[in-house]
């Protein structure tokens, strides 16, 4: 596999970072994720209470990561 400039930079970027930094950026990236997610699902489904919204973000997570149900 091979790396662009800018991947190689950002590896760079990141080796500079605290492990506590690095969690930081991994929860907001996560966070955004979830959001991104959250965001779909209500435009599918605009009938969705938040608890039905929240089921259905677990199931998708789970698909996303592979996980058992």
């Amino acid at each position: 596999m091979y790396l662009s400039h800018s991947e190689i930079q950002q590896l760079h970027l990141l080796r500079e970072k605290s492990p506590s930094d690095r969690f930081s950026l991994m929860i907001q990236l996560i966070d955004g994720q979830i959001k991104a997610i959250k965001a779909g699902l209500r435009y599918k489904h605009p009938d969705l209470d938040d608890k039905e919204l929240e089921e259905c973000l677990k199931l998708t997570m789970k698909k996303i990561y592979s996980l058992k149900p």
